[in-house]
């Protein structure tokens, strides 16, 4: 179960609307609260957070 959840949030992480949404959310709101530079490490750590979720469900 958490590995179809895990390919859905996959799957709709490459899809064209969400980079595009997610685009206008990150230059339109976060660049005005916080920097470009912090949003980016903070993206990093997410994916950081995600991968480690998944790996914790998909084997435990």
């Amino acid at each position: 179960m958490p590995y179809d959840y895990y390919e859905f949030l996959k799957k709709q992480r490459d899809s064209d609307e969400y980079s595009e949404i997610t685009d206008v959310v990150r230059q339109k709101i976060w660049s005005d609260s916080i920097s470009f530079k912090i949003s980016q490490e903070w993206l990093k750590i997410e994916d950081k957070i995600r991968i480690k979720l998944y790996l914790y469900l998909r084997y435990n």
